[in-house]
């Protein structure tokens, strides 16, 4: 093991899931031991505790956003109050955020028309679909942006934007100052405050800017005019 290496990992991306799958051995064992006291907190042993099933369950958890699940605790109330499809859907969106572009994938992935999608949402008091999908992209965002390996414009790209700018307007939105100010700053139960209380507002959704870098109807193309016949 290159403990050189993995200890620069855990120094500049705390937040990454690591595993540690080492063998019986003193070596191994004072490695982990130092990458430990840097924050390593899953070590699984070859041939003792790494069944199949167990080591895939092991790995779906280290994989899990603690804020996320956070977040969806909270909300287990109204997502109860949503037809399954579209609650699993919601979960799924604030898991892996990066996979939706827009508030259709929701719908699309659901299989349930925008109409209902927009419908059901606004019944559990959860907002409207644009809403969740900017609420899920800027709270991951806030947790990849604690560590420090991590620049606005890196976090954007990962997360599917077009624009650093358009990420920075949706968390200015959300937390009321720039990543920059807030990275270290804000607590997780503060930042989950922020997002409920945001998701909550009811503002009209029309000036939100979507991930794909624009404001809609703001670059819509003018149509052209026609010129006036001229007198034969």
């Amino acid at each position: 093991m290159n403990v050189g290496a993995v200890a620069g990992i855990l120094k500049r991306y705390p937040s990454l899931p690591l595993i540690a799958y080492v063998t019986l051995h003193a070596p191994q064992f004072n490695a982990v031991a130092q990458l430990a006291r840097l924050g390593l907190k899953e070590v699984v042993l070859h041939h003792f505790d790494d069944a199949p099933e167990g080591f895939r369950e092991r790995i779906e958890r280290v994989e899990g956003n603690a804020l996320t699940h956070d977040l969806i605790e909270v909300l287990r109330d109204r997502l109860g109050q949503l037809p399954r499809q579209l609650s699993v859907a919601v979960e799924n969106l604030f898991d892996q955020p990066h996979r939706y572009t827009s508030a259709l994938d929701l719908g699309m992935e659901a299989g349930i028309a925008i109409v209902s999608v927009y419908r059901n949402l606004d019944s559990a008091e959860l907002g409207s679909p644009k809403r969740l999908l900017i609420a899920a992209k800027v709270l991951r965002g806030f947790s990849y942006l604690r560590d420090p390996g991590y620049s606005v414009l890196d976090v954007s790209i990962k997360l599917g934007y077009k624009t650093a700018r358009i990420f920075s307007q949706h968390w200015v939105g959300i937390f009321g100052v720039t990543p920059a100010r807030i990275r270290t700053r804000l607590s997780d139960e503060a930042a989950i405050e922020s997002v409920l209380r945001w998701l909550g507002a009811g503002d009209d959704d029309s000036s939100l800017a979507d991930d794909l870098g624009h404001v809609p109807g703001h670059n819509a193309p003018r149509p052209r005019r026609r010129r006036k016949a001229e007198p034969s």
